[in-house]
């Protein structure tokens, strides 16, 4: 029981994926996803997602967020931050959103990016957490070809 009591915790606080060549250009794009969604939320947008599609525009973008995150650093209980982390950003933009004339706010955008968030999350337990390490593989057979 000891045993594997410490290979939960060992997992829980692991350090980041292995074999990640292009970690670094990997977290540009991933906190460059974070800038974007910090922009659009808080710009005037033009655009009609009308029919419960803004709430899904909104679960894509955290659940996104927290399955990105969650491919660079490694642990349930570190992504399991990162989601929490992401859930309070989009609550957060919801009051800035409020504080401007030309967004509104909803509670129902927040539970969307919450639920997006924990989606995120939970896809992260699973084997597409190995997404990174596929297309550096990806990247690898390619470039080897040309």
């Amino acid at each position: 029981m000891q045993l594997k009591d410490s290979m939960q915790l060992k997992d829980s606080v692991r350090p980041n994926p292995p074999n990640l060549r292009y970690r670094r250009i990997w977290l540009l794009l991933a906190w460059g996803m974070v800038v974007s969604v910090v922009v659009l939320s808080l710009i005037p947008v033009e655009i009609d997602l009308s029919g419960g599609r803004d709430k899904l525009a909104h679960l894509l973008a955290y659940g996104s967020l927290s399955l990105c995150f969650g491919m660079l650093f490694g642990g349930w209980a570190r992504q399991l931050g990162i989601a929490i982390a992401f859930a309070a950003m989009g609550v957060a933009l919801e009051f800035l959103q409020g504080l401007t004339d030309y967004r509104t706010f909803e509670i129902a955008d927040m539970i969307a990016n919450a639920i997006g968030a924990v989606l995120g999350w939970g896809l992260a337990q699973t084997p597409l957490r190995n997404g990174l390490e596929w297309a550096e593989r990806l990247i690898g057979t390619v470039m080897r070809k040309t």
